[in-house]
């Protein structure tokens, strides 16, 4: 595994905090220096790709493991091109940009790259508009395995902000087949890779793997009852994260 970087509104019948001194607009700031509105730039690309396409449906891959991990400060270091949409370049840039500098605050590894001591590794990277950005990672090497959970002070639209949490320790045989079993049954490595579904609040529910010399991102805005949700929050339950339910979205 390569080294870590040193340094209310209801929708679908589920309701999303809305604060009222917050602006209902994503706004997240790029390594570009710019501004972008997370939804309105991700509509603005998922448009153009229609268009251009002449219809809505995008491909899917899952990626082979880089052998080779790039500089730690490139942009895709975490994520290479087209990891999380491989059909549209301009949603794509927006995403792998946005979560790639929630997971530089964190000091996290890439899992998309690197030679793997063997095993497995999984991470939940959980970005909700009005509140505190989490992960947690667990990784196997073939004799044991290990948590580690890392929280930020800042939120999932305004910006990363520092570490305020971090946690790691050994993880169980019994937590390990709990959080397994969770992603058998939601074919993880068979899933589409996004949904044409976008909103400007709300969460982004984002889980990595690599197994088997392959990779695997799953991303999804907010997701209803079901086993892709259960699959992440198992893992938040599993690392000790114990959130209200008016924050859980």
């Amino acid at each position: 595994m390569p080294r870590a970087p040193k340094a209310s509104d209801s929708r679908e019948g589920r309701t999303v905090p809305r604060r009222p001194d917050v602006a209902p607009v994503t706004w997240i700031g790029t390594t570009a220096g710019k501004s972008h509105s997370i939804g309105t730039a991700i509509a603005a690309a998922v448009l153009l790709c229609a268009v251009g396409a002449g219809g809505w449906g995008c491909a899917a891959r899952t990626p082979s493991l880089r052998a080779e991990c790039p500089s730690l400060d490139a942009v895709d270091y975490y994520f290479p091109k087209g990891a999380l949409d491989p059909a549209r370049a301009k949603v794509d840039n927006v995403l792998r940009d946005w979560y790639s500098q929630y997971l530089r605050a964190m000091l996290e590894p890439s899992l998309s790259c690197g030679q793997p001591a063997g095993g497995y590794a999984y991470r939940f990277l959980w970005l909700r508009s009005f509140h505190r950005p989490i992960a947690v990672r667990i990784e196997e090497d073939g004799s044991s395995a290990t948590l580690s959970m890392v929280e930020l002070d800042g939120t999932g639209g305004r910006g990363p902000g520092n570490i305020v949490r971090r946690t790691s320790r050994a993880l169980s045989p019994a937590e390990q087949s709990k959080f397994l079993t969770q992603l058998n049954r939601v074919g993880f490595w068979e899933m589409k890779k996004n949904q044409d579904r976008f909103g400007m609040e709300g969460a982004q529910w984002v889980l990595e793997g690599t197994e088997k010399g392959q990779y695997q991102i799953v991303d999804r805005w907010s997701p209803g009852p079901g086993a892709y949700r259960d699959a992440c929050l198992t893992l938040l339950e599993i690392a000790g994260v114990s959130i209200p339910r008016a924050e859980l979205y």
